[in-house]
């Protein structure tokens, strides 16, 4: 597990969450987190495209 979501998880079980409840609020985390990621990688490869078109001196 990610450092970070380590450290999430241990604040809100010393806050008094139940299991349950951080279990589901992790795994929401993660999901929005994994489409972040996705969503970047998507921008990451359209800006290498354009680049690319760019140098070719072709237009995007």
């Amino acid at each position: 597990m990610e450092p970070g979501f380590q450290a999430i998880v241990d604040c809100m079980l010393e806050a008094g969450w139940s299991r349950g409840e951080t279990l589901r609020s992790l795994k929401r985390l993660i999901a929005a987190d994994n489409m972040t990621q996705k969503e970047n990688a998507r921008t990451e490869t359209q800006l290498a495209i354009a680049r690319a078109m760019i140098r070719a001196g072709k237009p995007f």
